[in-house]
């Protein structure tokens, strides 16, 4: 999914997100520091990319170039983001007529941030159930699935969020539309903990896909 594209629905929908401005390379040879407009540490990404590929967390502001030319071999539309310190909290969406939010899940990554490795070789530490109180679960699971209707998307998500409890503040991260699907995966994890386990899972969203794709 174009992160640049779902940023703008969130921001136009009044979606709680984090503090975010968009380059295209062509810039980066020009761009000035100043410009960015958001103090602290940065996340440099490619606006069109997921498993983490592509991304650079900058925390000395002479490095940033360096992030946007790494961004951009991958696009060339690149988006910079502040960097939030909050819990790292993702819900799983399922649709079924109405999409179904699976329990939460927090991740504490491995490295500075959710990376590649972390998500591919098991090097960040899941718990599932979050530990969260039964409002603060009904209030993410809520707002997960509003993000999934407001972006029309369809069968499957997970929506990833930051949760800073001393504002009580939950902010959307990010909503991958494809997301990882291998036995360490936060999705097929977050289902089975809610109680859909992983082959009935599979066989779900095989037979809802051919039942739509029979009715188009």
């Amino acid at each position: 999914m174009d992160k640049i594209k779902c940023k703008e629905l969130l921001y136009a929908h009044n979606i709680p997100q984090t503090r975010w401005v968009s380059v295209h390379k062509s810039s980066i040879t020009n761009l000035k520091e100043h410009s960015i407009g958001i103090d602290g540490d940065l996340f440099v990404k490619p606006a069109n990319m997921g498993s983490s590929i592509g991304i650079s967390k900058v925390t000395d502001r002479k490095n940033i170039k360096k992030a946007l030319l790494e961004a951009a071999k991958y696009d060339e539309w690149i988006i910079i983001e502040e960097a939030i310190t909050g819990r790292e909290i993702e819900v799983a969406i399922l649709e079924d007529g109405e999409p179904k939010a699976s329990v939460p899940g927090e991740i504490t990554p491995g490295a500075d941030f959710y990376d590649y490795e972390d998500k591919y070789e098991d090097g960040a530490t899941l718990q599932i159930p979050a530990p969260l109180t039964d409002d603060e679960i009904l209030k993410v699971q809520d707002l997960a699935r509003k993000v999934f209707k407001l972006l029309n998307c369809r069968d499957l998500a997970r929506v990833d969020f930051f949760y800073e409890k001393s504002e009580n503040e939950w902010l959307v991260n990010e909503i991958n539309t494809m997301p990882g699907f291998t036995p360490i995966s936060m999705y097929p994890k977050l289902w089975s903990a809610t109680g859909v386990p992983y082959d009935e899972l599979v066989n779900y969203l095989l037979s809802n896909s051919h039942q739509k794709r029979f009715k188009e």
